[in-house]
């Protein structure tokens, strides 16, 4: 049984500070990101450009150049070794150096015969792999998993890699559990299976009876949501390696692997629907390389021999899914691969792309924020060089949504979404004791992702949900009974003169929660919610509480 959480506002017991004034102004500056791979006439990675070199254009126009900076050094192995935390401290957002790395193997999108060849592929460049490299591994099945978080450790990668077993039918774990050293030490199940203790991979493409291809948009399009928020909070650039036989995102002709006699079948996202997904990868800063495991076009064969029925079909089917790929990748700056069955090998070369670029920023002379497309083109002084970037983006207006802040931080906090990092968390866990009965949970902020407003008198407010939780989620000790999940709730409130409020960016906002646990293993979820910009921020952290705690 898997928890739908209710979330409970309770009076505003975390900061007991009232908002004073309705007359605010919110001063907002749009910036626009942009990361740049060069190469010259060999494929090459171009290093030493300056930003006397580079021009950036927006619908025509010449923007200046707010901000640069130079990430092609060659990139050492670093120490797999991350500084170790106290077993009781916890943070959403770890330590990434230089560029972060995601690969996404979609089982969903993926036809079962062409499965167990590209395992064995990934998992031979996971082997290959310099210690360093910080990678996390996804897999999609009827929902998107966190198999590896953040690592730099090949070991721990190619470990959760073997950990998957392949059939005809279903994906699935070995033992239903992952064996993750990483995520048992900041909260191994908090993706690794459902809170009832079932897997939740399962094969979600049913070939045989032909999902709609709607539905296969859909549960896409959420899972790369889900990623981007999960990495949104870690500096810098993140690239998604997407493994998949097909791609059905940003409209356009979707393969039917089950039926290539109707050989296209076409799924139109809406406008607003592609402005959505389009900020989401971009203010994470993802480029996504999406790489096709079909294989080699051979006489109709697939990367292990699957026999198609019309080679004419096939052409057809396998040039729209290579224009929709060719279309993610420029959207977002990445590169596609396909017509190989080396995907160890575009991998290879994806990595390389990844860990050397450019960062450009500027602040667009066009400030009408009307929803519409505005396309982006990078020039170089010197002629020669082929230049990947995201090619536009959606002028999305300021205000956020009309969606429920209750809503967000609700479904947020289900046991099977990864956490979020767009506000990064912090947090610290005191056990019972002899002269405390609560588990105490002391934790902070990071005020950079929080939308603070600024009244006549100079005052800064901001206003956040929060809610910690706590989940029967371990095998050591359990409760005699299921519980019903226990959670402490509240609003957080800041009015703050301008010293205090540069005081926070020291310091973190602090909070202190606590609950009353019986004896058992848990895992508590931290959820905040920034109600002004919709900002969302989880953090894990997994606790038992022996049976002597309250002697």
């Amino acid at each position: 049984m898997v928890w739908l959480l209710a979330l409970l506002l309770l009076c505003p017991a975390i900061v007991p500070a009232q908002v004073a004034g309705s007359d605010t102004i919110q001063v907002t500056s749009r910036i626009v990101y942009v990361d740049v791979v060069v190469r010259d006439r060999a494929g090459q990675i171009v290093r030493g450009l300056t930003e006397k070199d580079f021009r950036i254009i927006e619908d025509g126009r010449s923007q200046k150049i707010a901000y640069f900076t130079d990430h092609t050094h060659d990139v050492a192995a670093q120490s797999a070794a991350q500084p170790a935390l106290d077993p009781l401290e916890f943070s959403n957002v770890g330590s990434i150096a230089n560029s972060a790395n995601i690969i996404l193997f979609d089982f969903y999108n993926t036809a079962p015969q062409d499965q167990l060849y590209a395992r064995k592929q990934m998992i031979r460049f996971l082997q290959a792999l310099p210690p360093g490299r910080q990678t996390a591994l996804f897999v999609l099945g009827t929902h998107l998993q966190m198999l590896q978080s953040f690592t730099g450790s090949t070991d721990r990668l190619v470990a959760a890699a073997k950990e998957m077993s392949i059939g005809t039918s279903t994906v699935e774990t070995t033992g239903g559990k992952q064996q993750d050293s990483d995520m048992v030490a900041s909260f191994a199940a908090a993706v690794g299976r459902s809170a009832s203790g079932q897997n939740p991979v399962q094969q979600g493409f049913l070939w045989a009876n032909g999902e709609d291809a709607q539905r296969a948009a859909d549960i896409t399009r959420t899972a790369l949501d889900q990623i981007a928020a999960a990495v949104s909070g870690y500096p810098g650039r993140k690239n998604l390696y997407w493994l998949s036989d097909t791609f059905p995102l940003y409209g356009g002709p979707t393969l039917e692997i089950n039926d290539l006699s109707n050989a296209i079948s076409t799924n139109q996202m809406s406008t607003q629907d592609m402005a959505d997904a389009n900020r989401k990868e971009a203010n994470a800063q993802i480029a996504i390389y999406p790489i096709s495991l079909i294989g080699v076009d051979a006489s109709g064969m697939g990367a292990e021999g699957s026999g198609m029925t019309s080679a004419m079909q096939l052409f057809t089917a396998r040039a729209a899914m290579r224009e929709m790929m060719n279309n993610i990748a420029d959207a977002t700056g990445g590169h596609a691969y396909y017509g190989t069955n080396d995907f160890a090998g575009a991998l290879r070369k994806g990595f390389e792309d990844g860990s050397s670029y450019y960062s450009l920023a500027y602040e667009p002379q066009n400030k009408k924020w009307n929803g519409q497309f505005r396309s982006i083109a990078v020039k170089l002084a010197a002629r020669g060089y082929s230049l990947s970037y995201r090619r536009g983006y959606y002028a999305q207006p300021d205000e956020p949504g009309n969606t429920n802040n209750g809503l967000e931080l609700d479904a947020a906090l289900q046991p099977d979404t990864p956490e979020i990092t767009t506000l990064r968390l912090r947090g610290r866990i005191e056990l019972p004791d002899k002269g405390h009965s609560a588990v105490r949970v002391d934790s902070s902020i990071d005020p950079g992702g929080v939308d603070f407003l600024t009244d006549a008198g100079g005052r800064h407010h901001a206003k956040l949900l929060v809610s910690l939780i706590a989940l029967t989620d371990g095998t050591k000790v359990r409760p005699k009974k299921p519980l019903t999940p226990v959670q402490s709730s509240g609003v957080y409130e800041v009015n703050l003169d301008s010293a205090g409020f540069r005081k926070l960016f020291a310091t973190g906002m602090p909070m202190h929660l606590e609950l009353q646990l019986a004896p058992g293993s848990y895992r508590l979820r931290l959820g905040v919610s920034d109600m002004n910009n919709h900002h969302l921020g989880t953090l894990d952290m997994p606790v038992v509480i022996a049976a002597t705690a309250h002697s």
